[in-house]
């Protein structure tokens, strides 16, 4: 599944590091990758909302991200109500998945799906988003799996399909303005927060990745309903037409 660039630099360090290489690429900050859902007219698809990978915090003077429970919180409160918004408005049912459901191993199993996805989604944006770092063997094309192992998530659920969704929210504190602002006076560009994501739709059949979308800018605010609402139509409402 090409996740090797996680073994040498940790999965959260080379997702930061394949961040700035795309905050760098003159390009559209959001991007679709294709195929999408296929279904007959009327089909209304099920889809398992796994548990939401979904981190917000501040971004200090020294660069440092400090993790901010509460923001967190309210954030992932406020995407799920968007995600049934979203359902509606496409005639897709979502159903959350429940941890109690299944033997102990399948659950640790569907727990450690959402860590392969953060694994494979970074992949994902090296390889698939970045010309320089596409593999040969993909021929651009969106080959990517969470393999065999979302059979646990397929037993379970009586669902067609599985929504990952990672995404990191951090923003700019007093100091860190400030230290920006005295940059700038110097000619330094010293970035600020951002806000950085992915989706994926996963076949239960066999967890293959249909759609993908990545999210990455400047702008965007998990904390209120309305502006995570956005974020949400932003990030994943193309995988429900």
């Amino acid at each position: 599944m090409g996740i090797g660039v996680f073994d040498t630099l940790g999965r959260l360090t080379a997702i930061s590091v394949i961040v700035a290489l795309l905050s760098a690429c003159a390009s559209v900050n959001v991007q679709r990758a294709e195929p999408e859902i296929e279904r007959d007219p009327g089909e209304k698809p099920t889809i398992v909302v796994m548990p939401l990978d979904v981190e917000l915090g501040e971004l200090t003077a020294g660069g440092v991200v400090e993790p901010h429970s509460a923001w967190t919180e309210a954030a992932l409160k406020n995407m799920r109500a968007a995600l049934d918004d979203q359902a509606e408005v496409y005639n897709v049912t979502l159903v959350d998945y429940q941890p109690q459901l299944g033997t102990a191993e399948e659950r640790a199993t569907s727990i450690e799906l959402i860590k392969l996805h953060r694994a494979v989604g970074g992949s994902v944006l090296l390889h698939h988003y970045l010309p320089d770092y596409a593999l040969p063997s993909k021929e651009r094309q969106l080959d990517w799996s969470l393999g065999p192992a979302v059979e646990a998530i397929s037993r379970t659920h009586d669902a067609d399909y599985a929504l990952f969704i990672f995404v990191r929210d951090n923003y700019t504190t007093a100091g860190r303005m400030a230290v920006m602002l005295v940059g700038g006076l110097l000619g330094a560009y010293i970035p600020g927060g951002s806000q950085v994501g992915f989706a994926s739709v996963v076949d239960l059949s066999s967890g293959d990745i249909v759609w993908f979308n990545r999210l990455v800018r400047t702008t965007g605010d998990l904390r209120s309903p309305e502006n995570a609402a956005e974020t949400v139509r932003t990030l994943v409402s193309d995988a429900m037409k």
